[in-house]
């Protein structure tokens, strides 16, 4: 009986840490934003950009090999191919307004969460 308390505790502790707020969006000033892919992480997460040119300024500083993609409705008009650990590239696409996925597509790293949201205007 103990060990099943001990094991309920600690499964509502990992439920209250993903209960939080969601970050504030990042606006892309003037048109550019810095997006870091670590090991199952995109940073940041949500992004804002005017409709026109963006630039993404992509740079790899996990472990792992990744690329970077931005999908809308669409394709997918930013396709940054597989950096390595320590690379980065930058790669600028007029974008009209809406929503938009940003992801990693190396193996499952997007179900392991590589994923974020672009919000045109």
């Amino acid at each position: 009986m103990l060990l099943v308390r001990a094991i309920a505790a600690v499964l509502g502790a990992l439920a209250l840490a993903g209960c939080g707020e969601p970050a504030s969006p990042v606006d892309a000033r003037g048109g550019r934003v810095e997006i870091v892919l670590d090991d199952f992480l995109l940073e940041p997460q949500r992004v804002r950009a005017r409709a026109g040119r963006v630039t993404f300024a992509v740079s790899n500083r996990g472990k792992l090999a990744h690329n970077f993609r931005v999908r809308g409705r669409d394709g997918e008009p930013v396709q940054i191919t597989t950096l390595l650990p320590g690379e980065g590239a930058s790669e600028s696409v007029r974008l009209g307004r809406g929503d938009y996925k940003m992801l990693c597509t190396v193996a499952n790293h997007e179900q392991l969460g590589m994923t974020g949201r672009l919000v045109v205007r």
